[in-house]
């Protein structure tokens, strides 16, 4: 779940509010648990450590209060812990890494229970250097500095505090997915607690039909993953070039490169990587665009790889640029974003056409919403901070995802390139809610009806669940075969409905 890059993200932010401890009233369930389940490590709101577990990327995750939260240490922890929540008939949500924007994606509300997998953070490398065996509570972070100094990798996500489970479990965009696919397309193996508190494996050979559910399926309608077993590689310093331009430049030369790139230039180079970023700093004069590259294979800090060439030229005017060549950890650190505001994403993806005109067509209708957004915060007293993200999802990234029989996303080869374009805003006050989730839908809404109407949406309308609004339709965006295999594996193996009916606040099949 990316975040742009630093120099956009500090103009217009301000400091994060600071959360304080409240006495709520919680329900019975968390002392049964305890009573039952003495050993399991239970946190109640009266704990200190209880504002430790409830802190959120986004402060609307962060201002639910659950009656307590769980944090296994083991696989068997979390068996037992599901199993009775599952007997209880308890509502229950599970934390990651908690990088959801939308309240409740990976918090209970009040009388609910939060398991937080923060205890399973082991991180293991196999003795032919080809697996990286990963707990499911681990941030990217905690893979990357144990990998680094070995000079290996994994497909993995590109913010450092972004937890591996919800982006491997929604698709999962890196670096490297130029030639490798995306996160969910790398994993060999997954360890998997079910609704019944039963442990299986799932991969190619066990539980095959789990197995790809799991990659791009989600998490919260099959069981509670809790070791994700990796593939690696071998990877040195990564070249990375970091350009904002005015947004002057957008219409006139930007965007078509961008179009070029996506088209041809990423599927004739598999080691290329990048996303482009348009944001309101009034610091900066206005509008203005971010070009972020990346390549796993060259060094050369003199001259860019030919891929990026043209957002290399001089004529090109240019606010900042800061061209690099660094590790995979120090990258994920660049575009880091501190916790406190509350956020919101909202996706779409569009077809690739011979020409650029849809994807400069949105520049304005993006801009007229933003002017809207800001008049709305200053009559709120308030700050917003607005973002327009095109991540380019080019053919060689579709014919990568194919392996081991495909993922659950939907996509084919064929159905493509596509341009998943995304919006992310962050704010300040619980007074702008409604008017930047009514304004979000009503863009995509735009965005969408201009496509369709040149023949330009993508096939089955893709959404990617990672960049998604709280009320989007995710699973009919990955077509009708795709979502009814998926209520299939669901109800194999969840037959009761019990992570269906308890499971509160994520995307369900």
């Amino acid at each position: 779940m990316l975040r742009p890059w630093p120099i956009l993200l500090a103009l217009a932010l301000p400091a994060a509010a600071t959360t304080t401890n409240h006495d709520h009233n919680h329900s019975n369930i968390c002392q049964t648990l305890a009573h039952h389940h003495p050993h399991l490590p239970l946190t109640l709101p009266s704990s200190p450590l209880y504002p430790t577990h409830n802190t959120y990327w986004s402060a609307r995750q962060t201002a639910l209060h659950p009656a307590c939260f769980v944090s296994p240490t083991s696989t068997a922890e979390v068996a037992q812990t599901i199993r009775f929540l599952t007997t209880h008939r308890a509502p229950f949500s599970v934390k990651g890494g908690g990088h959801t924007a939308f309240e409740g994606g990976s918090n209970a509300d009040d009388g609910g229970v939060t398991i937080d997998l923060v205890g399973l953070n082991s991180v293991v490398v196999s003795g032919d250097r080809g697996t990286v065996s990963v707990g499911a509570g681990n941030r990217w972070i905690n893979v990357s500095e144990v990998l680094d100094p070995l000079g290996l990798a994994v497909v993995a996500g590109r913010s450092s505090t972004v937890g591996v489970s919800g982006l491997a479990l929604g698709g999962g965009i890196s670096y490297f997915s130029g030639g490798r696919g995306w996160a969910c397309d790398n994993v060999r193996r997954y360890e998997v607690v079910l609704a019944s508190g039963e442990v299986v494996e799932a991969s190619v050979e066990e539980n095959a039909d789990l197995y790809w559910a799991l990659r791009g399926g989600g998490g919260s309608s099959f069981g509670v993953v809790t070791r994700f077993d990796l593939v690696a590689f071998e990877q040195g310093e990564l070249w990375a070039s970091s350009r904002v331009y005015p947004g002057a430049a957008t219409n006139r030369t930007l965007i078509p490169l961008m179009h070029e790139l996506l088209v041809k230039g990423l599927a004739e180079d598999h080691a290329a990587h990048t996303y482009f970023v348009m944001t309101y700093a009034a610091e900066l004069g206005g509008y203005v665009v971010l070009s972020d590259e990346f390549h796993a294979t060259h060094s050369d800090l003199a001259s860019p790889p030919e891929v990026f060439a043209g957002f290399h030229d001089a004529a090109l005017p240019t606010l900042s640029i800061n061209t690099r060549l660094s590790n995979v950890s120090r990258l994920s650190r660049d575009i880091e974003q501190a916790p406190g505001l509350r956020q919101t994403w909202w996706v779409t993806s569009v077809a690739a056409t011979a020409t650029p005109d849809l994807l400069l067509d949105i520049v304005p209708l993006w801009e007229e919403y933003v002017a809207r957004l800001i008049a709305a915060a200053a009559a709120d007293n308030s700050t917003v901070s607005p973002f327009l993200i095109y991540h380019p999802i080019s053919s060689n990234i579709l014919e990568a995802m194919q392996v081991n029989g495909g993922n659950a996303l939907g996509l084919k080869p064929e159905d493509g390139p596509l341009m998943i374009v995304q919006l992310t805003l962050s704010w300040t006050s619980t007074g702008m809610d409604e008017a930047v989730e009514t304004g979000s839908k009503e863009l995509i809404d735009k965005i969408n009806a201009l496509a369709d109407s040149r023949g330009e949406s993508s096939k089955n309308g893709y959404i990617y669940m990672n960049y998604a609004g709280k009320t989007q339709d995710v699973f009919a965006g990955y077509g009708k075969q795709s979502h009814a295999k998926l209520r299939h594996v669901a109800k194999k193996y969840d037959p009761r409905g019990e992570l269906r009916d308890l499971w509160k606040g994520y995307f369900k099949v």
